[in-house]
């Protein structure tokens, strides 16, 4: 009896430790999905361009959208977003510091005349995200080709592969068991994915066969090269799949077979999900534990403490966000045994951008007015950050299979692996084929955003790269006499801008360590840093023995090329069309710019041919705002040497000098930048022409990128570069002068007015982007956003592409059309 007593005494002990575990790691799972979702939640990126693919010396025109990874609204995290031009060769050649206001931002690359055609990238990232993986990063490919097409490298000949192809001798065939592994006596639901582009329109069938070579089940796959079929494993058996391709037959042997395991199944009938739960193992599912998370948030979760070997449940899906749905069922260890991604399309969350315009069909140079609102699926307003391209649909024609803002922060953003044609999968045919072949991709794609692993039991250690708020001036003080080592002194940093700005004094730390900021300025602002030993009240020299030696900018991320944005040019007539409508844009503007020069007088000093444009090559690389109306090389002129600025600008044309006052016929008092950044007249008068390497002068539709700039815009460039504005120009004993690098401020998209503009009127006027407009903002007080432009003289038709989020996290995406004839 006593025996008997101890026995059961012994039963509860281990069952009480048994529960204490359980409710240890259940604890642990909801605490540290508490804290993704909650704290360290990821954020994403995406970026529209207003065309898919450009040409040498063309605009690549952008909005920057970021959000938080999890629910798609407002990330409050970062302000500052960094956006990149890459070439193939991995060379970052631009980049843009852009400050994210609210949810998105606008920027633009300028392509240089001397870039080589090819794939270059355009990736985007705030610093937060270096810390995870950067195939998180926003990554899209931007085609740049050659108007000779003799100049196009292989990489671009994007038909002639596709036509050439032939079907592999071998398909690349994958196997996915649903929940990730196959078990004996239990029937299976296992996918199949053929990885060779050829397979995506190509249906393939196929055998199962066991070891004994008896049929047990058929399967043939559709688009995308997935396909499905059923599969009850017997003991002892192994099976495998057999193929006939071109009279050859292929043999593929099936993943092992437990002999005993779990099994995840899941039934997606939209409105609510079927979830299936097996065991064969001898405790049955008692001690399992059923988590379902989206995107990282808990949204629900099953202790199962009967020793069942089965049970079912169904789960809602009518109050969920959209996306990738999460299950994992862990055994009674702790280890996840069975995974299964699941979409969520709820009709409640479906939203429209309503894109209503006055005409169908419209002349050349002919007004057109759009009026946008985005709705809810009630018809009611949503309030939403917008951004709009109109563009030649012979030169683009639409591919509604590709990537849109929808695809991306919905589906490619949280997968491991790509999807090809994602578009396809948010077409208005909600048809059973979609449906069905969506549910292949969740059961072929794994998650991408972390591991249990990682997440339950790797220590939290502090950000390498932290949160950026905005711009901080940073840097370290030391000792100016030997020992040189770091010293903690007072600091002070000072703006040179208008008005002259201050802020309070600080001490630097132990080791020297000052941090001021974090600030918000576009371009660039003179600054100066001071420190001294003791106080700022000191007048003694000595105090001043202090050397500062400032931050620099943080390295750009290595360049990889996983998960990128594919183009979907896919045609050499797709190719001919652009190139073709390039080349007569080009040499519109080239007979253009000739007689603008015979009109002007301009005289141009012969050189031999390579100096001249290895010089105009040097100056044009410096100019970043495009080729100006009027340039003066001050430079290669030594007869120039000796004056002064006043005099160098009253040898331009239409420029009128009248002592210290400038300004351009037709108009008021011109922006003057040095070295790109924004100076008064009165400072010209310190500057001779032995200082100046060249100027340029922005008249007209050439000021149109330059914001406050109607009366035109003089720059200035000196013969040290930036090095006056940009680099250290003054250190001295405890003190320091550079010019503080700001946020880019994007150029302002030129779109000629040919009624109320001069030049616009007399002008050729062809435009592979008709129009493009950044930053479109619909609120509960403006519900309806109108915007007009004009068209211009290709008669063609028109794609209106519009892109966003709503500010309660919804992806939008429309499109409508127009032609003018």
């Amino acid at each position: 009896m006593k025996k008997a007593i101890s026995v059961c005494a012994l039963c509860l002990i281990f069952s009480s430790f048994f529960v204490f575990n359980r409710n240890n790691f259940t604890d642990l799972v909801q605490e540290k999905l508490q804290n993704y979702s909650t704290n360290e939640w990821p954020e994403k990126v995406y970026v529209q361009t207003d065309k898919p693919y450009y040409s040498i010396e063309d605009n690549i025109w952008f909005s920057a959208y970021l959000v938080n990874g999890i629910t798609h609204t407002k990330s409050s995290k970062s302000s500052v977003l960094y956006v990149e031009l890459i070439n193939d060769k991995d060379s970052i050649l631009d980049k843009k510091k852009l400050f994210i206001n609210d949810i998105s931002a606008a920027g633009d690359f300028k392509i240089g005349k001397d870039w080589v055609a090819g794939k270059y990238m355009l990736r985007a990232y705030t610093n937060y995200m270096r810390n995870s993986d950067s195939i998180h990063f926003f990554q899209k490919e931007i085609p740049i080709l050659a108007l000779d097409k003799k100049e196009e490298p292989d990489s671009l000949e994007y038909k002639k592969a596709s036509q050439d192809f032939t079907i592999p001798e071998k398909p690349d065939l994958n196997f996915y068991p649903e929940g990730g592994y196959l078990v004996e006596n239990v029937m299976n639901k296992v996918a199949i994915k053929i990885k060779n582009d050829i397979y995506n329109k190509i249906s393939l069938t196929g055998n199962i066969i066991d070891s004994d070579n008896n049929l047990v089940s058929k399967f043939s796959t559709l688009d995308f090269g997935l396909g499905l079929f059923f599969l009850k494993p017997l003991p002892n058996k192994t099976y495998y799949a057999i193929v006939d391709v071109n009279g050859s037959e292929y043999k593929y042997p099936l993943p092992k077979t437990l002999t005993q395991g779990y099994v995840l199944s899941v039934n997606n009938k939209g409105s609510y999900l079927i979830i299936d739960i097996k065991s064969t193992t001898p405790k049955g599912l008692a001690g399992t534990y059923l988590v379902a998370h989206q995107r990282g948030e808990m949204l629900f979760n099953k202790l199962e403490a009967e020793n069942k070997n089965n049970y079912s449940l169904k789960l809602p899906t009518t109050e969920l966000r959209d996306g990738v749905l999460h299950l994992t069922l862990f055994n009674p260890e702790g280890n996840p045994v069975c995974e299964r991604l699941v979409f969520v399309d709820n009709p409640k969350n479906k939203a429209t951008v309503e894109i209503k315009k006055d005409k169908e069909f419209l002349g050349t140079r002919e007004k057109i007015s759009l009026k946008l609102n985005t709705k809810d699926n009630a018809g009611n307003n949503l309030p939403s950050h917008l951004s709009m391209s109109v563009r030649d649909l012979n030169s683009f024609p639409y591919n509604n299979r590709s990537e849109n803002i929808k695809t991306w922060l919905l589906l490619n953003s949280d997968l491991r692996g790509e999807v090809k044609d994602p578009g396809y999968f948010f077409t208005n045919d909600n048809s059973l084929k979609m449906q069905y072949l969506l549910d292949l991709v969740m059961m072929t794609n794994g998650w991408s955003r972390f591991t249990w692993q990682s997440l339950l039991y790797s220590e939290k250690r502090p950000y390498k790269y932290p949160v950026e708020k905005g711009i901080t001036i940073s840097g370290t003080t030391k000792f100016l006499r030997s020992p040189y080592t770091a010293t903690s002194t007072e600091t002070r940093l000072t703006f040179l801008g208008n008005p002259i700005t201050q802020e309070p004094s600080k001490k630097s730390d132990s080791e020297g360590k000052f941090s001021f900021g974090p600030f918000v300025f576009y371009d660039s602002i003179q600054t100066i840093v001071e420190a001294r030993l003791t106080n700022f009240k000191s007048t003694e020299d000595k105090d001043r023995n202090v050397l500062i030696l400032m931050d620099q900018n943080t390295p750009s991320p290595k360049v990889s090329r996983k998960n990128v944005f594919k183009s979907n040019i896919n045609s050499e007539s797709q190719i001919a069309n652009f190139l073709k409508m390039s080349k007569y844009i080009s040499d519109i503007n080239l007979e253009y710019d000739q007689q603008r020069q015979k009109l002007e007088e301009i005289t141009i000093i012969a050189r031999k041919k390579t100096e001249e444009s290895e010089r105009q090559k040097e100056m044009d690389s410096r100019a970043r705002y495009g080729t100006p109306s009027n340039r003066l090389d001050v430079e290669s002129d030594v007869t120039l040497s000796g004056q002064s600025v006043f005099n160098l600008l009253m040898r331009f044309p239409g420029i009128n000098v009248f002592g210290n006052t400038i300004s351009i016929r037709g108009g008021g008092e011109p922006k003057i930048l040095l070295d790109d950044f924004e100076i008064d007249t009165e400072f010209l008068t310190t500057l001779y022409a032995n200082e100046v390497s060249f100027i340029n002068v922005y008249k007209g539709a050439d000021a149109a990128m330059f914001s406050n700039a109607g009366s035109g815009v003089i720059a200035i460039y000196s013969k040290t570069g930036n090095g006056r504005f940009s680099r250290n120009v003054k250190r001295k004993a405890g003190i320091i002068n550079f010019a503080a690098q700001g946020f880019y401020t994007a150029r302002e998209f030129y779109s000629p007015d040919p009624i109320n503009g001069f030049e616009a009127a007399i002008n050729a006027d062809v435009r592979t982007t008709l129009y493009w407009e950044p930053e479109i903002r619909i609120t509960e007080q403006q519900q309806t956003k109108e915007i007009s432009f004009f068209t211009c003289d290709m008669k063609s038709d028109y794609i209106i592409e519009v892109e966003g989020v709503s500010d309660s996290g919804i992806p939008l995406h429309q499109i409508s059309t127009f032609s003018v004839q």
